[in-house]
């Protein structure tokens, strides 16, 4: 097991991973979908960070017990919050449908996506939805503990029983705005103080509890299922930057208020994905989901590694051009894959000490995909020269860098089940032809034709092999 350094969101500084467990499992909490409207590439930017932490945690030999939810009822922002209705809400009366059918199909493209993306599936999803009970026991203990109060509307956490209120996001309890579009409650004691349990008998998801028929903040949400799946202090919390405040704040008072211990030894955080200078979000301007890419002709794999290439801490300025330059990498790379005999195409060995070196420090992926092209333009070299000892080992070292990256598997699977045009199956069954009647400049003219037409047949001892070039 080699160490980690991590950015840690709320001491601001990077710190050595160390797991709590005694058999070094790491513990990791990833904010999930709210499957009301189909996820976009901002959103995914986030799953695929997600999934980049993992699969290096698994290079450096850690275990991993990992969870992302999926929230499937009481996403509110705040302003929705005062207003009594949540997203999956207005979008089931929207569309004419009940939430539970909303949040099953869009629960479905979520895991649609992801595959497509090649994210690894995290060890549990948990539905909010099925962890009501578990919400409402640690709300009754938030009260027992004076961290929260009933109004005739719900049960509301009171931030000013918590101190250390704002020491993730760095705001200020007093200088915190009540919000803008709305009036704010005035049964609640501070304006920022946050819904637990919505009293409301006409939403379209009801639940009982001791404080009235209703549904649940959004917030304790993810405290409730990260304590009963993963304990009650958790290695890392994953998240966008924009979960910060409040979500996350709010998740820390709540969890530690109930406990009386640390909820999450370390945050992280990525930034947005941009468009035109703006975030991406469903309620905002174009919105471009994996079938976008796909309706494009984009390989949804171009935008991961795309993702890859930039660290997790820095935004990300989207644009056709440069997802363009993306997919010119993967095309790239299909054609090394091309030409690579299978016998080669075998894990060994380790992946270069430089890219686990900068993967160690705060998952610097950008580094690690500049070392990752250079080793591609090596192999290019080690088989133009028909070195096929160095072409083996650099294969080898390309297919562990990929354990992280997690693009040239899928793309070899692509390419050696790519259809072969029957005229080209034709012209390689007429020089096999004229080989075994050893008519050799026949043989080599047909060779020739066929790379014309965009082909290479490569001979292997398993018999020939056509690709595309």
């Amino acid at each position: 097991m080699q160490p980690i350094h991590l950015y840690n969101s709320r001491t601001r500084e990077q710190e050595e991973l160390k797991p709590i467990s005694a058999t070094d499992t790491v513990t990791i909490y990833n904010c999930g979908p709210t499957v009301y409207k189909r996820q976009h590439i901002g959103n995914m930017r986030r799953f695929l960070n997600a999934d980049f932490l993992r699969r290096t945690l698994l290079l450096l030999g850690y275990q991993i017990h990992d969870v992302t939810n999926i929230t499937d009822v009481g996403h509110l922002t705040q302003d929705e919050i005062d207003e009594g209705e949540d997203k999956l809400e207005k979008e089931a009366k929207a569309q004419q449908k009940t939430p539970q059918d909303i949040a099953k199909y869009q629960t479905e493209l979520f895991f649609q996506d992801i595959d497509a993306l090649n994210i690894q599936h995290t060890d549990q999803y948990p539905r909010a939805s099925e962890h009501i009970q578990s919400m409402i026991t640690l709300i009754e203990t938030l009260l027992a503990n004076k961290h929260a109060y009933i109004t005739s509307s719900g049960v509301y956490f009171d931030i000013s029983t918590f101190p250390d209120y704002g020491k993730l996001s760095g705001n200020d309890i007093k200088n915190i705005d009540a919000g803008h579009r709305v009036e704010v409650r005035n049964e609640k004691k501070h304006p920022q103080d946050f819904a637990l349990w919505m009293i409301d008998d006409t939403h379209l998801q009801l639940w009982d509890s001791p404080w009235g028929k209703g549904y649940p903040g959004w917030h304790i949400e993810c405290s409730a299922m990260s304590m009963e799946e993963l304990g009650e202090t958790i290695d890392i919390h994953t998240g966008g930057e924009d979960n910060r405040f409040p979500h996350h704040e709010n998740e820390i008072a709540q969890s530690e208020g109930a406990t009386g211990k640390p909820f999450v030894n370390i945050w992280m955080h990525n930034r947005h994905l941009m468009l035109a200078g703006k975030k991406m979000a469903k309620r905002e301007g174009e919105v471009i989901t994996i079938d976008t890419l796909k309706e494009k002709n984009y390989s949804p794999l171009a935008f991961r590694l795309l993702v890859f290439a930039h660290h997790y801490r820095s935004p990300i300025d989207f644009s056709w051009e440069l997802l363009d330059e993306f997919q010119g990498h993967v095309e790239s790379i299909k054609k090394v894959l091309a030409r690579l005999p299978l016998s080669n195409w075998k894990k060994g060995g380790l992946a270069p000490s430089e890219f686990v070196s900068a993967l160690q420090y705060d998952l610097n992926t950008s580094k690690a995909f500049a070392i990752f092209l250079e080793t591609i333009k090596e192999l290019n070299k080690a088989l133009d020269a028909n070195n096929t000892k160095l072409a083996s080992q650099l294969s080898s070292q390309l297919l562990n860098m990929d354990s992280v990256i997690g693009i040239l598997e899928p793309l070899q699977k692509e390419t050696m089940t790519q259809t072969i045009p029957d005229p080209i199956t034709a012209l390689a069954q007429d020089r096999e032809e004229a080989k075994k009647a050893k008519n050799y400049m026949r043989a080599d003219a047909l060779r020739q034709e066929i790379a014309q037409q965009g082909y290479r047949i490569e001979d292997t001892p398993q018999g020939p092999r056509i690709v595309r070039i």
